[in-house]
């Protein structure tokens, strides 16, 4: 079972992106932001536009970015999540991703 819920209604997408501390990496733009009263659970939403491929394409990206996210999150915490992903994430490795994935983590 994933240790995070998925991030759903278009204004949670809008409030991340106006109000969530961005990171920015190569391959990915990560915005992070303190959970809402109420959450139970970390809320992760992954971005991925069509100018990234095709299905097929974008849904390898968004597993791995979703198995990648599962094992970098504690289940102590909670939080909201939105990953949006850059074109350079397709050629990249799973270490690659979870590098990024993790220090952006880490620097908040």
């Amino acid at each position: 079972m994933r240790r995070f819920a998925a991030l759903r209604r278009q204004s949670d997408f809008a409030r991340m992106r106006r109000q969530g501390e961005r990171f920015s990496t190569q391959s990915l733009t990560i915005y992070r932001s303190k959970p809402l009263h109420g959450d139970v659970a970390t809320l992760v939403g992954i971005t991925v536009s069509k100018s990234i491929g095709k299905a097929v394409v974008r849904n390898r990206v968004r597993r791995r970015l979703a198995a990648i996210v599962h094992d970098a999150l504690r289940p102590d915490t909670l939080m909201r999540l939105l990953i949006v992903v850059r074109p350079a994430a397709v050629p990249a490795t799973f270490n690659q991703l979870r590098a990024e994935v993790t220090s952006a983590l880490q620097c908040a």
